[in-house]
């Protein structure tokens, strides 16, 4: 008896404490976004807001639409309690744009408006206590336990519980209508409003994330809130400029990030930080399961072939081979240039790096729309220490590559993105940096030097088929042609392979490598050469396959 009768005093308290509390209406500002790499951002705002000594409802405008309300965060001094929070959408009602000429009706409207507010936030209020007070009689006549609670006791819970739904519900309507009777006032005004020919149509205004609050201040205070939420909707992602003089072969990495968002907030005044962290992948450690083989049945694989799906290669995007960690071509997206410099970011930048990421952290203010576009900001410059030197492989292509090797290329903190060459202050192409490699030296391709004649041919005389018993020898010759047509002596890397054998029937050997240094468990050949200009060079190699005169030989070029 005395654990029901305490829980509908203190009830009844609270409801009488929550009508005559006042809410209080603030906006946030944004102060900072950590903004992730691929997808993702952190978004912290301030917001202040005088309490009076008590309960009440604080209302703070200016978040985020697309807020992920299970990451909201709440900071408030020792004084001040939050009892409960919720995160939405809020639309104010359409206001009308008037002249001056109609400005006592545009003030009426807006006095108007803002006593639907007040009514508007009192029918929410008791709507809540009508929730919680039936919530509260399901609790306490639903119980199993009903030793303790006598018919007289139970007669006047029913009257005192059935008193207080009646109570609010009438109040709920009344407010109700006196809402309706504004809100035709302001239809009246707007009427007469309309008939004018100056009167314009009312502005619709933006849709707002609103944090709601209960709170409890122990005295009156003027009170920080500070607030901290995760947002899908936004992210970046790293773009390079490769620039490059020739006079002194000095090389110029400009460090860039492409920022986007859809948040529903446009970031104004915001200092930004670059994470290259991604929470959205998962952090649990991959555990090895038993890998089982199974025979193989034609018809069931015959089946899953079928399901398979092919990728339409974009031709256009093989006519530039790129040279990377990996030595994989990659193509993304191109972004707008940055309006603001290595120059002017310098001295602003500080980088904080932890065991598991790296943070860009940029004391300069940002303006990034919510519009889903890219915008380019400038981390930052790094004159590099690079050899370089020329690739080719005429195997795959006629033209020579110009790159740049790269020594303790991790001090960099690169991520993997598009690279822009600019040679001499000239836009030659695009290329892409991969960081991703277990490589001592990154290679970054600058692009084809048209200048390095490089020509491969199959020598027909020296290539020749023999018979020999029950087996067939043919022997294949190749011919490398380098010429340096450049002003300058170059090295290059000429590049080629020798077929391998899987079956015991078939012999291949390498009679002849050239001069070149061989990689046997991949069959690959190279050649270091340095060229004067106008030098011209040539190298050969030579293999044989041996194999049943029976069987059909199909050899690559």
């Amino acid at each position: 008896m005395r654990k029901i009768l305490t829980t509908a005093f203190a009830f009844c308290v609270l409801v009488t404490s929550a009508q005559k509390k006042d809410s209080v209406f603030t906006s946030a500002t944004l102060e900072h976004v950590n903004v992730y790499y691929g997808m993702g951002a952190a978004l912290q705002h301030s917001s202040k807001a005088s309490l009076k000594n008590g309960m009440q409802q604080v209302l703070i405008d200016g978040l985020a639409l697309q807020a992920d309300a299970g990451t909201i965060q709440i900071s408030v001094p020792d004084d001040v309690t939050i009892l409960s929070y919720y995160f939405r959408v809020f639309t104010p009602p359409a206001v009308a744009a008037l002249p001056k000429k109609i400005s006592r009706s545009a003030d009426t409207i807006k006095s108007l408006q803002k006593e639907i507010n007040l009514v508007a936030h009192d029918i929410a209020v008791y709507e809540d206590l009508l929730r919680r007070t039936t919530a509260l009689i399901e609790n306490n006549f639903t119980t199993p336990d009903k030793k303790n609670i006598s018919s007289t006791e139970l007669i006047r819970l029913t009257d005192y519980y059935g008193a207080k739904v009646k109570d609010l519900k009438d109040k709920i309507f009344h407010n109700d209508l006196k809402r309706t009777a504004l809100q035709e006032k302001i239809n009246d005004i707007n009427n007469r409003l309309a008939e004018e020919e100056d009167a314009p149509e009312p502005v619709p205004l933006k849709p707002t994330g609103q944090l709601v609050m209960q709170v409890f201040a122990s005295a009156a205070t003027k009170s920080t809130f500070d607030i901290s939420y995760y947002s899908r909707n936004a992210g970046w992602i790293p773009a390079y400029d490769l620039r490059m003089k020739t006079i002194d072969n000095s090389l110029k990495l400009t460090y860039k990030a492409s920022i986007s968002q859809t948040t529903g907030l446009d970031w104004k005044d915001a200092k930004l930080s670059l994470s290259t962290s991604n929470p959205n992948q998962g952090k649990t450690l991959p555990e090895l399961t038993p890998a089982y083989l199974q025979l193989y049945v034609p018809a069931i694989a015959n089946a899953l072939n079928g399901r398979e799906h092919t990728l339409d290669i974009d031709k256009s995007a093989l006519q530039e081979v790129v040279i990377t960690g990996y030595g994989a071509a990659k193509k993304q997206t191109a972004y707008s240039l940055s309006k603001v410099t290595a120059d002017d970011i310098s001295g602003h930048l500080t980088l904080a790096e932890s065991q598991l990421n790296i943070n860009f952290d940029i004391d300069l203010p940002y303006d990034i729309p919510s519009d889903g576009k890219g915008y380019s900001v400038t981390i930052k410059e790094e004159k590099i220490i690079a050899g370089f030197k020329h690739i080719a492989i005429p195997k795959m292509d006629k033209d020579a590559f110009m790159v740049a090797e790269i020594s303790r290329w991790d001090s960099l903190n690169l991520m993997p993105g598009e690279a822009g060459v600019i040679i001499d202050n000239v836009y030659l192409g695009k290329s892409f940096i991969d960081p991703n490699s277990s490589t001592d030296t990154l290679r970054l391709s600058l692009g084809r030097d048209k200048r390095i004649a490089v020509n491969r041919v199959l020598v027909k005389d020296l290539s020749k088929t023999v018979s020999r018993g029950d087996n067939k020898v043919q022997t294949f010759t190749y011919e490398i042609t380098v010429k340096n047509n450049k002003k300058q002596a170059i090295s290059i890397s000429l590049k080629d392979q020798y077929p391998l054998s899987r079956l015991k029937e078939v012999e291949i050997s390498l009679t002849d490598a050239g001069g070149a240094t061989i990689e046997k468990d991949k069959g690959a050949l190279n050649w270091e050469l340095a060229l004067q200009p106008g030098e011209r060079r040539q190298v050969k190699f030579t293999y044989t396959i041996k194999y049943p005169a029976a069987s059909t030989l199909e050899t690559g070029r």
